[in-house]
């Protein structure tokens, strides 16, 4: 039977010795390379991560800012309108303050006062049923 264990000859001791350094020396630049490249993808998705995270954290934080100031428009909306009724009921007032026939009025019903002559009476403005 043929033995199992083959025999090989190494031939050019020199030569082989070579090309074994020259493919360790491959590899070895080769590992380096990819070590490089590791290094270098992993800093690149560090810096994208942290770029990620800051613009989230300034688009939520503009998102609130633009929500409160919202917020605050609608109330400022409504305050001008109150007083926009304010300011008609102001001049309102400001014209009845001018006719004499309203001071009349208002000093008949208020302050009881009437002109030489006259009897003010009271009437109550509830009606007994």
């Amino acid at each position: 039977m043929i033995s199992e264990k083959k025999k090989v000859t190494e031939i050019n001791k020199p030569y082989v010795k070579e090309q074994a350094r020259e493919q360790e020396r491959l590899k070895a630049a080769s590992t380096k390379r990819r070590r490089g490249l590791v290094r270098r993808l992993t800093a690149l998705s560090i810096a994208g991560v942290v770029l990620a995270v800051v613009f989230t954290v300034l688009l939520v934080s503009q998102w609130s800012t633009l929500e409160a100031k919202k917020a605050e428009r609608a109330e400022l909306e409504n305050k001008l309108e109150e007083l926009h009724a304010e300011e008609s009921r102001l001049k309102q007032d400001v014209k009845n303050y001018n006719d004499l026939d309203y001071i009349a009025e208002v000093a008949r019903r208020d302050y009881y006062l009437t002109k030489p002559g006259e009897t003010l009476f009271k009437v109550p403005n509830e009606s007994i049923d």
